[in-house]
């Protein structure tokens, strides 16, 4: 038996934020024959929505980049921020201006700016696509975004920040604030002016997840399988016996890899199902 690991965004959905039909073809073959297939994203629990997700034949998922591990519908691990570490990162980003978003169970947290930055970067992207804007205007309300004016430090536990910082330079000052209890991964270009991306306890990575299903199901690295596209699943790449990424992949993140698939949109993910014989 196998223990597959994929990745969302970039992996599972390509730009059209839905998985193919035959992609999700493909996963059911994988657990009629006995595997077991997990989400493993960077994503929070309450952001395992939108598109066709719900079609994916998980037997779990590993959220927030390792934050929190669920395993047949039950959380074996949750890893929470330390509330005083918390309120001083929030404290950081909000006087170097840096937009953020505190990821929870149930609800995501954000400061005001938040909806603007990704719904102009998705005019850049997409330009008037009705379906994709409207996609994007369900996907939120589904992840329960909410204003940080709700949030409660004493009663709410955050595993990870996301952050959007339009002034590069002022993010780059504070890094070295960050680092101590954080590894910082980013997601946009060398070319663009502002930095994107999260920032994940120590210790706690989609490799940590990973290693905690495998303890609870009683499996090995040996048998396991991931596929992924960017930064956050280097150690999850580094750790697995066979590692799939994105042909976008970064190129440090193809050098450590088995092999890459091609564009979701454009059935990658299950070409390459096809071709591990798994089924």
């Amino acid at each position: 038996m196998k223990y597959l690991f994929f990745d969302v965004d970039g992996t599972l959905l390509g730009k059209s934020r839905f998985i193919t039909d035959n992609t999700i073809k493909a996963l059911h073959k994988v657990k009629d024959a006995g595997h077991k297939v997990f989400i493993c994203t960077g994503r929070a629990p309450t952001s395992i929505v939108g598109g066709n997700l719900e079609k994916v034949p998980a037997d779990g998922f590993i959220a927030s980049a390792g934050g929190f591990v669920n395993v047949e519908g039950e959380y074996i691990f949750k890893n929470y921020i330390d509330p005083t570490t918390l309120m001083e990162v929030m404290t950081l980003f909000t006087n170097h201006k840096v937009l953020f978003a505190l990821e929870t169970e149930k609800a995501i947290y954000q400061t005001p700016g938040v909806n603007e930055f990704f719904d102009m970067k998705h005019h850049q992207e997409f330009g008037d696509n009705v379906e994709l804007q409207r996609f994007f205007e369900l996907k939120r309300v589904k992840e329960n975004r909410t204003s940080i004016l709700e949030f409660d430090p004493q009663t709410i536990g955050v595993t990870k920040v996301s952050f959007i910082a339009q002034d590069r330079y002022l993010f780059l000052d504070i890094v070295k604030y960050l680092t101590d209890h954080f590894n910082v991964v980013t997601f946009n270009s060398e070319n663009d002016d502002f930095i994107n991306g999260e920032i994940i306890l120590k210790n706690c990575t989609k490799a940590d997840g990973i290693k905690r299903v495998l303890k609870a199901e009683g499996g090995s690295l040996e048998d396991t399988i991931s596929f992924g596209d960017s930064m956050n699943d280097y150690q999850m790449v580094a750790t697995t016996h066979e590692a799939y990424v994105s042909q976008k992949a970064p190129e440090k993140l193809k050098d450590i890899a088995t092999g890459t698939f091609e564009d979701p949109d454009a059935d990658g993910i299950a070409h390459l199902l096809d071709t591990l014989h798994l089924y």
